[in-house]
């Protein structure tokens, strides 16, 4: 069994999740379990800093499934959290208050892409990968230890993200899929908990929002500082530009990518910017290049995108632009390159 021990949770969805599943033993006669488990937790008061290895916290959860007999322990637990008090929906709500005062309509993509690129500030249990299709959105949900991780743990994370979506946008997914089959399926549960009956046994676990038309558009007023200030304390070890990529990834195609903005972002001067991402050995233009590549060639896996759309993901304003950066950047263009990769 491999186990990535890097990986890890933030102290307020361990408290969280301690909290819920307290409240579900008592309500269900399950107070010997709970009291067994009590036994058996770590202090995380000794664990340093915001975050608990997962390790701790998979070994916790896999053994109040196994105590409890609870087949849907996970929907359960997040049920019984009110994902207002976390850390990351008060930062998104935060940076999205501008669009709110404003009455700008928020598209379901940019907050899709805000809640995916910062959703590990929760947990690392999963890593989470938008991808844009003709006429959906869908989030995939990967396991970041294959090898080590429980369906409570993955079914968990799906109805958060879920519910930090309802809350932010009142939007509902219009398909769930699972690559697990529980011990056994509740289907008034998941209908009470998802507002729909998943498929089990897929090819992947994901969840399918409808898209809207990708149009261009002005830049959207988002205040991504109450994010970047949450990242920081609970990854304070990366450097700046690991944090420009994780920045762009969430901005592209709805904020102006520039020196500026990132800057003003990070509340740096352009210079002090230019001179941390010099100490990380790039520059601003390389990373935005780095980033911008990378996505494409995500998108591009989707046949139905075209050079219109595809121009808009990654924030150009004329397709025109796109076109020649990606000659640039692959020799060919985007159709050749789609042909190439089939």
């Amino acid at each position: 069994m491999t186990t990535n021990n890097n990986l890890t949770v933030h102290k307020q969805t361990v408290l969280a999740s301690r909290l819920a599943f307290a409240l579900w033993a008592n309500k269900n006669n399950k107070q010997q379990v709970l009291r067994q488990l009590q036994q058996q937790e770590v202090n995380i008061d000794e664990i340093a800093g915001e975050r608990v290895p997962l390790a701790i916290v998979t070994e916790e959860i896999q053994a109040a499934a196994r105590l409890s007999q609870e087949p849907q322990l996970g929907l359960k637990i997040l049920d019984l959290i009110d994902i207002r008090i976390t850390s990351l929906y008060q930062a998104v709500q935060q940076a999205l208050q501008g669009i709110g005062r404003q009455n700008i309509h928020l598209p379901a993509a940019m907050l899709l892409r805000l809640i995916v690129r910062y959703f590990h500030i929760l947990s690392e249990v999963v890593e989470l990968e938008l991808q844009y299709q003709q006429d959906s959105l869908v989030v995939l949900f990967t396991p970041r230890n294959p090898d080590n991780h429980s369906y409570h743990q993955i079914e968990g994370a799906v109805y958060g993200l879920i519910k930090l979506v309802r809350e932010l946008n009142q939007t509902e997914p219009e398909a769930i899929y699972f690559a697990h089959v529980p011990d056994s399926i509740d289907s008034d549960l998941y209908q009470q908990c998802l507002k729909l009956t998943p498929e089990f046994n897929s090819r992947t676990t994901r969840l399918v929002y409808r898209a809207e038309k990708q149009t261009a558009q002005n830049t959207l007023p988002v205040l991504l500082n109450p994010l970047i200030n949450l990242h920081d304390k609970n990854f304070p070890r990366m450097d700046y530009a690991q944090r420009c990529e994780l920045l762009l990834q969430a901005i592209l195609g709805f904020v102006e990518p520039n020196r500026e903005t990132i800057a003003s972002i990070l509340n740096l001067s352009i210079s002090t910017l230019q001179r941390r991402l010099k100490e990380s050995g790039t520059n601003f233009n390389d990373v935005l290049l780095k980033v911008r590549k990378q996505m494409v060639q995500e998108y591009l896996k989707n046949p139905q995108l075209t050079a219109e759309q595809l121009a808009f993901l990654l924030g150009y304003k004329a397709k025109s632009q796109f076109l020649k950066a990606f000659r640039q950047w692959f020799g060919q263009t985007p159709q050749e390159y789609r042909q190439l990769q089939n």
